[in-house]
C-alpha cells in the first residue's frame, strides 16, 4: 500500500489546522489509506513544498496564494472541513488526487 504525505496548513499552524487534521485522519482511516498528516503555517508552504514535495497540501485559510508552491504539488481548500459543508465531495477529490500519484 502506498504511503502519502499531506500537509494541512493554516495561518498559525495551531487550532484550525489541528481540527482539520483530526477530521481528515478519520476519513483516511475509513478509506484504509496510509497517510502521514503534518501541520504547517501557510507562510512556510513555499519552503516546505520545494524541499519535501508532499503529495498534497490542504489549506484551511479562506484565501491563499500558490505563490512559491511548485505546480506539481496539488493544493486544495480545507474550508469544508471547518464548515462541515461539502466534506464528502472534498474527500472524494482528495482521495482521487492521492490515488493518481505514482507510488
Amino acid at each position: 500500500m502506498a504511503k502519502y504525505l499531506v500537509y494541512v496548513a493554516c495561518g498559525s499552524a495551531a487550532a484550525s489546522a489541528n481540527v482539520v487534521k483530526g477530521r481528515i485522519a478519520e476519513y483516511f482511516k475509513k478509506a484504509k489509506m496510509d497517510v502521514e498528516l503534518r501541520i504547517a503555517r501557510v507562510s512556510e508552504l513555499p519552503s516546505i513544498t520545494q524541499r519535501i514535495k508532499p503529495d498534497l497540501v490542504i489549506i484551511t485559510a479562506g484565501h491563499y496564494s500558490r505563490r512559491g508552491i511548485p505546480e506539481d504539488v496539488p493544493v486544495v481548500s480545507g474550508v469544508p472541513f471547518m464548515t462541515m459543508v461539502g466534506v464528502q465531495q472534498l474527500m472524494d477529490k482528495i482521495i482521487n488526487i492521492l490515488k493518481s500519484k505514482k507510488k
